[in-house]
């Protein structure tokens, strides 16, 4: 009977400290593990929401750079086309002036031969009449 009551007091023993586990440690360790879970949540949620904003922010600045392009794109586009309609409007007006100039040389051509043969005649006429 010897080995009954060792093995008796041992068995006493560990039911014992399991019990003490069951009641006082294991609790709080759940209620640990519990406050790590909800700190862990949390943490989650605050980087999640921090993330959002920043994705928020960064969506604005990307809109704001976008319509700043789109203005200064459609800004370039507006001075080329006056630029375009300034050139030809310029050409336009220099081929009217080039006909113009190649009418008026043309008149000018003609008086001037006109006048060369009034006065070859007059020459004519003025070496007839002195004979």
């Amino acid at each position: 009977m010897d080995l009954h009551n060792p093995i008796a007091q041992v068995a006493s023993i560990v039911a014992l400290l399991g019990a003490i586990y069951k009641l006082a440690i294991e609790p709080n360790i759940n209620a640990k593990i519990a406050s790590l879970e909800t700190k862990g949540f949390l943490v989650i949620d605050n980087l999640k929401d921090k993330l959002n904003e920043r994705v928020t922010t960064t969506d604005r600045k990307v809109d704001i750079h976008l319509q700043d392009y789109t203005n200064y794109k459609d800004a370039n586009l507006l001075q080329s086309n006056g630029l375009d309609e300034k050139i030809n409007h310029t050409w336009n007006k220099t081929k009217e002036l080039i006909e113009r100039e190649k009418t008026d040389r043309k008149e000018t051509q003609l008086f001037f031969q006109k006048q060369y043969e009034a006065l070859a005649q007059q020459k004519q006429y003025d070496s007839k009449n002195h004979e």
